[in-house]
Parts: structure tokens; C-alpha cells; sequence
């Protein structure tokens, strides 16, 4: 891949286990925002950031799983959900079904969802900073964080899972959002294992 971490800062995991994300603590304030973007049926991460350190998540998953999940538990009141896609467009957005050996070949559009980009939302809802954006929406990611950056949108942590596993994608998305961070200031702190998770730390001025 040719892709290795820079940034030499504290990191913890505040959900250990098999979809563990991996942050800096150092660097957050003390109530941190945190935007979580693909929830599925687990929020271990966004509940273990409020409970840790005191953090306000809106999350983001427009899926029936994700809705049904929520519907039937209860958050605390730092947690808030939201029903919709972001994407690099407002609009709509088609979500696949996935087949093959780990989900590499996309399948039919099982949901056409509610999209909006991210600084039409971060508008709206008067984030005026986030301090973690976290990101696992199957794809998507190059052309959110694409668009956050050209809309001046500059998380100061962005954890993020490549799906460059996906046949339509590949790596070179990767190695080019990669690029792309680092132009505007983001310095590669982690990685897992597998290569696909990624934290990146904000530590120069755009």
C-alpha cells in the first residue's frame, strides 16, 4: 500500500473488540462533537465517547437496521440520531447489497436514501466545529471527505474505514484521499491491522 503513519500523538481505542476505532485523547476539549457517519447496529464507539469523554455525537445512518436499532433502545441524551445519508451531493443515494469473499462485488440497491454533504448539515445543525468525524459508509467516504474539504469543513480527528477492498473502488481512491489529507494539514496517526481503518490528525492551519 505504501501508506504509513506520521503523526506521532496518544491513541486509544474506546471501543476495543473487533470494530475498535482508535482516536488521539490529547487533543480533544471537554466536550468534545463528535459526527459518526454509518451506525448499523453498532454504537459501541459514539456511546463510548459520551460516556468517556463527555462528547455530543450525532450520528448518521439512514438504514432500517440502523433506525429499527435505535428505536428500540435507549441513548443517552447526548446521542443524536439522524435518519439520513451524507454523501459528497444532496439528493439521493443508492445503497448496495454486497456479495463475494468479504463483500467485495457490489450487489442490487437494496435502499435509495436521503443524502446531504456535510457542510449543508454541519450548517444546519451549528457545528461551528467537529472535533471527531468518524466515518464506515461502504464507499462513500472519498466523496464526503472530497467535498468537507473543498467546503472548508476540517475535522480536527477523522477516523475512517477505506473500503478499497470494493472491486469498483481499489486502492488507488485510497492512496489518493490519502494525498489529499495530507495537503491540507492531516498527518496519519493509525492504522489497523487489515488497512482499512485510518485515523488522521488535523495539525496545521488551512
Amino acid at each position: 500500500m505504501g501508506i504509513f503513519p506520521t503523526a506521532r500523538v496518544s491513541l486509544v481505542s474506546p471501543n476495543s473488540g473487533e470494530q475498535a476505532w482508535y482516536i488521539s485523547p490529547q487533543t480533544l476539549p471537554t466536550r468534545p462533537m463528535v459526527v459518526s457517519l454509518g451506525l448499523a447496529e453498532n454504537l459501541s464507539f459514539d456511546l463510548a465517547m459520551i460516556r468517556d469523554y463527555r462528547a455530543r455525537v450525532h450520528g448518521f445512518d439512514p438504514t432500517p437496521a440502523s433506525r429499527a436499532w435505535v428505536e428500540r433502545n435507549i441513548l443517552p441524551d447526548d446521542f443524536h440520531y439522524h435518519a439520513l445519508a451524507v454523501a459528497g451531493h444532496d439528493g439521493w443515494l443508492d445503497l448496495h447489497e454486497r456479495y463475494g469473499k468479504g463483500g467485495r462485488q457490489k450487489g442490487p440497491v437494496f435502499q435509495r436514501a436521503p443524502c446531504r454533504r456535510l457542510s449543508e448539515i454541519s450548517g444546519e445543525l451549528g457545528l461551528q466545529e467537529i472535533d471527531v468525524l468518524k466515518m464506515d459508509i461502504e464507499g462513500s467516504e472519498y466523496d464526503v471527505l472530497e467535498d468537507a474539504l473543498a467546503c472548508k469543513i476540517f475535522p480536527h480527528q477523522i477516523a475512517v474505514e477505506f473500503h478499497h477492498r470494493f472491486e469498483e473502488i481499489g486502492i488507488h481512491r485510497t492512496r489518493q484521499a490519502h494525498r489529499l489529507l495530507g495537503r491540507r494539514g492531516y498527518r496519519l496517526a493509525h492504522i489497523s491491522p487489515w488497512a482499512e481503518e485510518f485515523l488522521y490528525i488535523k495539525q496545521e492551519t488551512s
